[in-house]
């Protein structure tokens, strides 16, 4: 006989102990007050958390504007003239035709 058959031919639990007993109606649950039924406290605990988040928050974007400008490429550099003299032997002079 495998498990399912054995489960359907027990009696249930309130057949098989003489003393059990079952009320007909159902407990009556007396209502909260608004305090009691409140899941949290306010206040200063409410408070630290909000302070640390924000916090917390600051001092990540600071770590990130610090990573942002350490791995920033240098800012353009103008190239320099090359050393020596720059000016044309004779500045009345034509441009060649050949280029």
């Amino acid at each position: 006989m495998n498990r399912l058959d054995r489960d359907r031919t027990d009696p249930p639990a309130h057949v098989q102990d003489p003393n059990f007993t079952r009320s007909a109606t159902p407990p009556v649950e007396e209502p909260l007050s608004p305090t009691e039924a409140r899941q949290g406290s306010r206040g200063i605990p409410v408070f630290m958390v909000l302070v640390a988040g924000l916090i917390l928050a600051m001092v990540a974007w600071g770590a990130a504007e610090w990573y942002g400008q350490s791995t920033e490429p240098p800012a353009e550099q103008t190239a320099t003239p090359p050393a020596g003299d720059t000016t044309p032997a004779n500045p009345n002079a034509p441009p060649p035709s050949n280029p």
